[in-house]
C-alpha cells in the first residue's frame, strides 16, 4: 500500500504542495492579529469611556485587569482543550464569545456590566488563543521553528500596529458604542473563518512535521508525537509542575508581563497627559506594533541560530533600557525612540514563550505547558494594568510606575539566566 508520506526517492524535479504547516501559521497569524487588535485597543477607548460614564482610572483599567486574569484562568484548561479536542473546534468556540462580548459591551451603561462583558466574557474568550495557536505551530515544525513561530508571532505586531489608529478613528467618526459592535461583527467574521484551517497535528494528515528526519509508521495514533526525536525527551505536565524551572519561567514572564501591559494600557494617557493629540498618541503603540513584527521574527531567527535561553537574555535587557529611557521621557521624539526600543522586548515575548517552554520541556504538552506560562503572564498583565492606573490616582503621575517597571526587568534578567533544560525531561 502506497504511503501518504512523501517518498525520499521522488524525482527531485517534482513539486511539492504547499506544506499545509504554512497554512496553520497563516491562520494563527490572523487570530493573533485581530485578538491584539481589540486587546490594545483599549488604551484608545480609555479616555472616551472615562468622559462618558466619569470613572476614575484605576475603575476603568480594572476591567483590564479582569481580562487579563479571566484570560489566564481560562488559558490552562483552553490549551488542555486544544490538546484533546483539537484546536478548530475550540477556538472557533473562542472566537464567537470575543465577538459577543464586544456586541454586548456597546451596550453597557454601569461599571459592573464592562467589568463583565469586556472584561470576563473577552477574557474567557481570548484565554485559549495564544497558547493553541503557538503550541499548534510548534508541532508541526521540527526545522523552521523558531521562524515559524516568530511568523505567528507577528500577528501581535500587527494587531499592535493596526488596533489603536483603526480604533481611534472609529471612535472619532462614530463613538465608543458603536465601534465596539463593529468591531465585534469584524471578529466573528475573520476569528471563526481563520479557526476553521487549524488541524492539531501533522500526522492526522498523513504528513510529517516540516524538518522531521524520522519517519513514523502509518499506524501511528493520531497525536502520538513521541517517535520524533524531538518529542523523546517530552515530559507531562505533572511532572512538569513538579520541576524548578517551569516556576522559574511562570514567574519570569509573570513580571515580564506587568512591564509590558503597565506600558501598554497607559502609554497613550501619559502621552495625553503631555499635551500630545489623541491619534498621535495611538501612533506611539503603532510604532511598538511596527518595531515588534521585526522584533518577533528576529527573536525567532535568533532562537534558532543562538538558543531560546540567550534569546531571552537578550530581549530583557533590551527591556531594562527602554523602560529606563521612559522613565524621562516627556516629549514625543523621546516617546518614539522608547517605542523602537521597547518594541524589540514586546515582540520577542510572545515568540520566546511556547519556544523556552518547548525546549524546556519538549512538545508532547506544550499547548497546555504554554497555556501555564500564558496563565501567568496574564495575570501579571493584570496587576500591571491596575499598578498603573492606582499609582496614577494616588500621585497624579505615572513616574513611580515606571521606575518600579524598570527595577521588575532587572529582576527579569536574573530569572532568565537561570533558565536550563529540565533534568526530569
Amino acid at each position: 500500500m502506497k504511503s501518504s508520506f512523501n517518498d525520499p526517492g521522488e524525482p527531485l524535479h517534482v513539486k511539492k504542495p504547499l506544506f499545509y504547516g504554512w497554512i496553520i501559521v497563516a491562520s494563527c497569524f490572523l487570530l493573533q492579529t485581530v485578538q491584539v487588535a481589540i486587546q490594545y485597543g483599549f488604551s484608545v477607548f480609555f479616555k472616551p469611556l472615562i468622559a462618558e460614564f466619569e470613572w476614575s482610572r484605576t475603575a476603568t483599567s480594572g476591567a483590564y485587569s479582569v481580562l487579563m486574569l479571566a484570560a489566564g484562568i481560562s488559558a490552562i484548561p483552553l490549551g488542555w482543550l486544544g490538546d484533546r479536542f483539537g484546536p478548530s473546534k475550540v477556538l472557533v468556540g473562542c472566537s464567537f464569545i470575543i465577538g459577543l462580548s464586544l456586541v454586548l459591551t456597546s451596550r453597557i451603561t454601569e461599571i459592573w456590566q464592562f467589568y463583565l462583558t469586556y472584561g470576563i466574557l473577552q477574557g474567557l474568550g481570548m484565554g485559549g488563543t495564544f497558547a493553541i495557536s503557538t503550541g499548534l505551530t510548534s508541532r508541526w515544525f521540527v526545522k523552521k521553528r523558531g521562524l515559524a513561530m516568530g511568523f505567528v508571532s507577528a500577528g501581535v505586531g500587527v494587531g499592535t500596529l493596526i488596533g489603536p489608529p483603526i480604533s481611534e478613528r472609529l471612535i472619532a467618526n462614530f463613538g465608543w458604542s458603536s465601534s465596539y459592535l463593529f468591531i465585534g461583527f469584524a471578529t466573528w467574521v475573520i476569528m471563526i473563518a481563520a479557526s476553521i484551517f487549524l488541524r492539531r497535528d501533522p500526522l492526522g494528515m498523513g504528513l510529517l512535521p516540516y524538518g522531521a528526519d524520522a519517519r513514523p509508521s502509518i499506524s501511528y495514533a493520531r497525536n502520538d508525537l513521541s517517535k520524533f526525536p524531538s518529542q523523546a525527551s517530552s515530559v507531562t505536565m505533572g511532572s512538569a509542575l513538579r520541576t524548578r524551572q517551569l516556576w522559574l519561567l511562570i514567574f519570569l514572564f509573570f513580571l515580564f508581563s506587568v512591564c509590558v501591559q503597565l506600558v501598554l494600557v497607559h502609554l497613550v494617557n501619559y502621552a495625553t497627559d503631555l499635551g500630545i493629540d489623541p491619534f498621535t498618541a495611538a501612533t506611539i503603540v503603532s510604532v511598538i506594533g511596527i518595531g515588534s513584527i521585526a522584533g518577533r521574527l528576529f527573536s525567532g531567527s535568533m532562537s534558532d541560530r543562538l538558543g531560546e535561553k540567550n534569546a531571552m537574555i537578550i530581549s530583557c535587557l533590551g527591556l531594562v533600557v527602554a523602560l529606563i529611557l521612559l522613565i524621562f521621557s516627556n516629549q514625543l521624539w523621546m516617546l518614539y525612540v522608547f517605542a523602537v526600543l521597547f518594541s524589540f522586548s514586546y515582540g520577542a515575548e510572545v515568540t520566546l514563550m511556547p519556544l523556552l517552554a518547548g525546549q524546556i520541556f519538549g512538545l508532547a504538552a506544550v499547548m497546555a505547558l504554554t497555556g501555564v506560562v500564558s496563565a501567568s503572564a496574564r495575570v501579571g498583565g493584570a496587576v500591571g494594568s491596575w499598578m498603573g492606573g492606582a499609582i496614577f490616582d494616588s500621585t497624579q503621575s505615572y513616574s513611580i510606575a515606571f521606575i518600579i517597571a524598570a527595577v521588575f526587568g532587572i529582576v527579569i534578567v536574573s530569572l532568565a539566566v537561570t533558565l536550563k533544560r529540565t533534568k526530569t525531561s
